[in-house]
């Protein structure tokens, strides 16, 4: 009998997932089986790229997460309580949440509901004052005519501080709401699963608990985290990964498993110096990065399928990274120093994505037109 070459089973793999999976849908986008099928195609040349950059808009006010609505027009949470929209041309003004601005503290995370075509749900997380404490919650609001009205409170009470405060929320390709939580300054809460400080969170899209969480009853999905402050999914592999700020250098990029301890306080550096934690996929070492958003480049350019970007803060790099098996296989500067600190990246799925700078938090020398929005574009060369 003669043996089938490999490329062929390959073939047939995709193929079959293509035709009958529902775990990786945007295969589908990605090109047709025709190109799928063709050891040839386009899809399989790998390109070098250079990196268009455009500034979109200015004078943000600390500008800390981004969500694109169907419109293809983007909400902006400013740290100071504004969510803003941006059509392309103008910025204007759609909610002022009231909420308590003290050092990190503020109105910090934007997620869009996955049924938000038939619901227009926007969930928001900040920081309030109640009693002389700060406190952070997650609320859902509707978007309507271009304004946000409260719809109830989904997630309450988690411990807020001046620093610390966590903040980003995404749903994920499971359709669940998962959101981060730092430990506020107060390191020891990390390691209590009974607290939701310093955790990765993970709830309904009503902040109930999913009865496939790690732990019956328990939002907390992993823990001993210090101030995760990106997450996002690998885009073929539907992977969840996350940036998060070390003590005195010793960033991370971390590979996410369901109820997996990630070491802090008890491991201080990246988990390398105490056995029996997570370690980072990748690590800093002894240069400080202050990492904060991280998204993944999307299908629709097969070049990017592996390929993942994250902005710093106080390093002010853009840094792109290929995961490939678990692996960081190439890690490259995009952008280093040229517009401050970056806070937000948000992918459009086509290879080019969003950068917001964050030189007006009170850590940076802001320039007259700060804060910024960016476009990165790639070119192929």
């Amino acid at each position: 009998m003669k043996q089938v070459p490999p490329f062929v089973w390959v073939v047939i793999v995709l193929i079959l997932l293509v035709a009958g999976s529902q775990l990786t849908p945007t295969i589908r986008q990605a090109s047709d089986l025709s190109r799928l099928a063709n050891p040839d195609s386009d899809l399989y040349k790998e390109r070098s790229y250079s990196w268009k950059i455009e500034v979109l808009a200015t004078k943000l006010e600390i500008p800390w997460d981004l969500a694109i609505l169907p419109d293809t027009s983007l909400l902006i949470t400013e740290r100071t309580g504004a969510v803003k929209r941006f059509d392309g041309e103008a910025v204007t003004t759609v909610a002022a949440i009231p909420v308590a601005t003290v050092s990190e503290s503020g109105l910090t995370g934007i997620a869009l509901h996955p049924d938000f075509g038939q619901n227009s749900y926007v969930y928001l997380y900040f920081t309030y004052r109640t009693g002389g404490e700060l406190k952070n919650k997650v609320v859902r609001y509707t978007y309507t005519n271009q304004t946000l009205v409260e719809d109830r409170v989904i997630l309450d009470n988690l411990a807020g501080g001046q620093i610390h405060n966590g903040g980003r929320l995404r749903f994920g390709p499971d359709e669940k709401l998962y959101v981060l939580t730092g430990d506020a300054a107060r390191p020891a809460l990390a390691q209590q699963p009974s607290q939701l400080e310093g955790k990765i969170l993970r709830m309904n899209d009503d902040g109930s608990v999913p009865t496939d969480n790690p732990t019956p009853g328990s939002l907390v999905y992993t823990l001993g985290h210090r101030n995760p402050q990106g997450l996002a999914w690998h885009s073929l592999t539907e992977e969840l990964f996350t940036t998060e700020h070390g003590e005195t250098a010793n960033d991370e990029v971390n590979a996410i498993t369901p109820g997996a301890n990630y070491g802090w306080p008890t491991a201080r550096k990246g988990a390398l110096d105490h056995t029996g934690f997570t370690a980072p996929l990748l690590g800093s070492g002894d240069e400080t990065w202050a990492p904060s958003g991280i998204d993944f480049l999307g299908l629709k350019n097969w070049d990017f399928r592996n390929t993942a970007v994250f902005a710093g803060l106080r390093s002010k790099k853009l840094q792109k990274i290929e995961i490939v098996d678990g692996t960081v296989v190439s890690h490259e500067t995009l952008i280093d120093g040229t517009y401050g600190r970056l806070r937000a990246v948000l992918s459009r799925g086509d290879g080019s994505f969003y950068v917001t700078t964050s030189n007006r938090d009170g850590r940076a020398d802001p320039q007259p037109d700060d804060d910024r929005l960016l476009l990165l574009t790639p070119v192929a060369k």
